[in-house]
């Protein structure tokens, strides 16, 4: 059985998977050309899939799937902020963002459960922390002009998006 510790970590979780993906939506329609759309699209569909990951869990353990609005609101005005700027502005601003206020909690989420406790729960809390890693590394990529940014975050992807030839 799980903490009621880590229950609310996995709601802040699901949370800041809604934020991403408003984030993220908003961001893409700012994309210029393909390997920009690539690259904010495969992190829109990371967050969409991240939210599929959790959705499981909080259903069986009888934990909302109601995606908060404020947060919704809040996640699409941070992406127009976001990609108002420079494209590697925005990965700086974004990797900032995400190690400050993101990244914490998602690795807190798997110090929160054991195997022993809840199998299934310790698998998607690692796999969160691995989740919240990658945007990292993909933020810095872009920042570090690497030629497929986006591979640390397509690489976990069950749905990846068609890389632009």
């Amino acid at each position: 059985m799980v903490t009621k510790a880590f229950q609310e970590c996995l709601i802040d979780v699901y949370r800041g998977e809604v934020a991403g993906e408003a984030a993220f939506e908003s961001m893409l329609g700012t994309a210029d050309g393909v390997e920009q759309q690539y690259v904010i699209g495969s992190l829109l569909q990371f967050e969409t899939e991240g939210k599929a990951i959790i959705g499981p869990l909080l259903m069986r353990l009888g934990l909302s799937m109601l995606e908060d609005p404020e947060g919704r609101a809040g996640g699409a005005a941070g992406g127009a902020h976001l990609g108002s700027l420079p494209w590697v502005e925005r990965f700086v601003a974004l990797r900032s963002l995400v190690e400050a206020n993101y990244l914490p909690r998602y690795l807190e989420l798997g110090t929160l459960v054991s195997a022993e406790e809840d199998r299934d729960a310790a698998r998607v809390a690692m796999f969160m922390a691995v989740h919240e890693r990658a945007v990292v590394e993909l933020a810095g990529n872009v920042i570090s002009g690497k030629a497929d940014p986006a591979a640390p975050v397509a690489a976990l992807l069950h749905f990846p998006l068609p890389r632009p030839a």
